[in-house]
């Protein structure tokens, strides 16, 4: 993974830089030597790659001499360079580094400007007191840069500052520190960080002086930014990346580029990296970690028309991934670029539906030619990648590609037992996609604030990673672990069903909520049981598949067993088929204004039976059918008998689980009202 982050920054500056002589057809020793030789010929050239780019942040202050003891203070818009002749600064000439720490010095005169209501402009006065120290330092250092620093700190100790209004503003006499506190404070309130920097004599800016940029490529990057006091370069090493012999090496090459796996270091978890130097945290060389670092902050670079669109980035089970490209061996460059080309592309035109569009990402690369597998990284993406929490590699295209074919097939499954119609209404989206994101809405728990926690919960996050890792893989899982997840899940819906007004009516009918981010309990029953479907098909192969079938005496019920409904035993049966009853009980306490959560709802004792309880729960239902005089019907007395055979046949110990017995308990609970309909439905139906 990491050898494929590197290999995409590496397609990515050649497309910025025009490759020189490469061939569309060059090979990847014609292209890791192109680099070398930029590297070693014209690093001034990196050097714009090699920073942070600017271009995310649209407006700079720039500070420069008006008279012997004045300073003028100047606003611009920051523009990239090329998209506007004539106007604004141009973003290549604000080369800013990110300090060392909150409290660090600034690295140079480009300085990011932040403001809060609470606390005003930013940095503190302290941070650009150190600021002023440090360049002093650098002045007094008798290095090529020197000077230029001096000349900075010559024009920052004028007295008077001329802000952008008009205003003249003795800073001592205001009781600043400094110049640069003083403009810090009086550029004002600004919505978004902006850049504070300096223009000197000669009216050139700092990315503009080819001293200083020798001075970051030489001083700072490889220096500040790969190396830290506990670990030092290492020489005459190799590079276990490139493989590169006595070299240089950076143990804290990965977390300085801004790729920060360390969560992860343990040898054989990075594909591309020799295991034998996985105790050494991944010490890399120079020239990778600045490939990684280009990966990070300029493959990376957020698109679209908002400007917030991730490359390469995709929700996958329901979470923010990234999905890395890994190409074969050899490929022209020219179909590599072509791959970076379409996810640009596809990143430009994302409209309104971001989750929907990032969810077609993996439907996107699946038809690339060239692309040997995909990883899928679970990681948070800002300054940094970094907590990561789930990985899966190896992920084949042709998997994707029968996947994507296979979830078409699945339209036209056909069962009582499945929804009506597969719910995508805002968070909820039960549909078969590659990005599997009907994972997060099967197991997410309702219950608002009371189930935060489970919603988030690390194991849950697992569970779906682990599920999308064998479907992706076609390789089973263990079942317990998501039939846990899916116990818990339950028990939350039964939970709302206890404690809301009419809340039983949710085991019983299918619908969403008002706010259109919650289900019934009965609408998620049925997902939950097509994609069990889906699960133990063959095309995923993920569950085990349940061949035999349990057939009732009742042809009425003959629909709701067949292979699909997973009933293979008169245990499951039973189970089934009294949840049906014992929904029916529900529909007639609700209907005469029995307070349902209190009554016939707890029985279910929070989804804790078990086989053997379903004896006892069967004559609690009977005798209140008996009491309301239920057993009048026709059909609730055929299902009775069905039912009584059952019990006949396995007598008071009943041999099924915990979450066998409430599964078919609560799937036959959503099926009531199409076995039983309810007086109003039938007089619908005759209509």
């Amino acid at each position: 993974m990491i050898a494929s982050m590197r290999a995409l920054a590496l397609d990515y500056l050649i497309e910025q830089l025009g490759g020189g002589t490469l061939s569309e057809g060059a090979s990847a020793s014609d292209v890791e030597a192109w680099y070398r030789s930029i590297r070693t010929t014209s690093p001034g050239k990196l050097f714009s790659y090699l920073v942070e780019d600017s271009g995310r942040v649209d407006k700079v202050y720039i500070l420069e001499a008006e008279s012997g003891d004045t300073v003028r203070l100047s606003v611009q818009e920051v523009v990239a360079e090329g998209t506007r002749p004539g106007g604004g600064c141009p973003s290549h000439k604000l080369p800013f580094m990110k300090p060392s720490g909150n409290m660090s010095p600034a690295v140079g005169p480009v300085i990011k400007r932040t403001y809060a209501k609470e606390k005003g402009g930013g940095p503190s006065e302290n941070v650009l007191n150190n600021t002023l120290k440090y360049f002093r330092e650098v002045a007094q250092a008798q290095k090529p840069w020197s000077a230029y620093f001096a000349e900075i700190l010559n024009l920052l100790a004028r007295p008077q500052i001329r802000l952008t209004d008009g205003t003249l503003v003795n800073w001592k006499e205001e009781g600043y520190s400094s110049l640069l506190a003083c403009a810090v404070d009086r550029i004002g309130p600004e919505k978004n960080t902006v850049f504070l920097t300096v223009r000197d004599a000669a009216g050139k800016l700092p990315g503009e002086k080819e001293i200083y940029t020798d001075y970051l490529l030489l001083e700072k990057l490889a220096g500040d930014r790969y190396v830290t006091g506990s670990s030092p370069a290492q020489e005459g090493a190799r590079c276990p990346l490139c493989g590169q012999e006595n070299v240089t090496v950076f143990p804290n090459g990965l977390k300085g580029a801004g790729v920060n796996l360390l969560n992860t270091d343990r040898a054989g978890v990075f594909p591309g990296i020799d295991p034998l130097a996985a105790w050494k945290g991944y010490a890399l060389c120079a020239a990778c970690a600045d490939l990684l670092y280009v990966f990070k902050f300029h493959v990376l670079k957020k698109g679209g028309a908002d400007k917030k669109r991730q490359p390469f980035g995709a929700r996958v089970a329901g979470d923010s991934a990234l999905v890395i490209p890994e190409f074969f061996p050899g490929i022209p460059l020219d179909m590599r670029l072509s791959c970076i080309h379409d996810v640009q592309q596809y990143v430009e035109k994302f409209k309104g539906d971001v989750e929907a569009e990032e969810e077609g990402l993996l439907d996107r690369l699946k038809d690339e030619q060239g692309i040997l597998n995909l990883t899928i990284l679970w990681a948070d993406v800002g300054q940094n990648i970094e907590n990561v929490s789930g990985i899966i590699t190896q992920i084949l295209p042709s998997r994707l590609r029968y996947l994507s074919a296979f979830n078409a097939q699945t339209r036209a499954w056909t069962s009582p037992l499945f929804p009506g119609k597969f719910l995508a209404n805002g968070s909820l989206n039960f549909k078969p996609q590659l990005a599997l994101s009907a994972l997060n809405s099967l197991f997410l728990r309702p219950g608002g604030n009371k189930t935060k926690d489970l919603n988030s919960s690390k194991r849950l996050a697992q569970l779906k990673r682990l599920l999308a890792a064998a479907i992706y893989h076609g390789t089973p899982i263990g079942e317990k672990r998501f039939w846990d997840e899916v116990l818990i899940t339950a028990r939350c819906y039964l939970a709302e069903a206890v404690e809301n007004k009419d809340g039983y009516r949710s085991l019983l009918y299918e619908f969403v909520s008002k706010n259109g981010k919650e289900i019934s309990a009965a609408a998620w029953v049925k997902h939950v049981h097509w994609y069990l479907r889906y699960f133990s098909s063959e095309g995923v192969g993920v569950l085990p598949m349940t061949r035999e079938r349990f057939q009732p005496a009742m042809e009425s019920l003959k629909p709701y067993f067949g292979e699909e409904s997973g009933i293979d035993t008169p245990e499951k049966a039973f189970a089934f088929l009294l949840g049906v009853l014992y929904g029916k009980l529900l529909q007639v306490q609700g209907a005469k204004g029995v307070n349902v959560g209190a009554n016939a709802l707890t029985w279910l004792k929070r989804l804790t039976l078990k086989g053997k309880d379903l004896p006892e729960l069967y004559v609690k239902t009977r005798e209140k059918l008996l009491a309301y005089e239920a057993e009048k019907s026709a059909e609730i007395r055929m299902l009775i008998q069905e039912l009584g055979q059952l019990g006949i046949s396995l007598g008071d110990h009943v041999q099924l689980d915990e979450v066998k017995t409430n599964y078919f308990l609560l799937l036959g609970q959503s099926m009531t009202e199409n076995i039983l309909p309810s007086k109003a439905k039938e007089q619908e139906a005759q209509k």
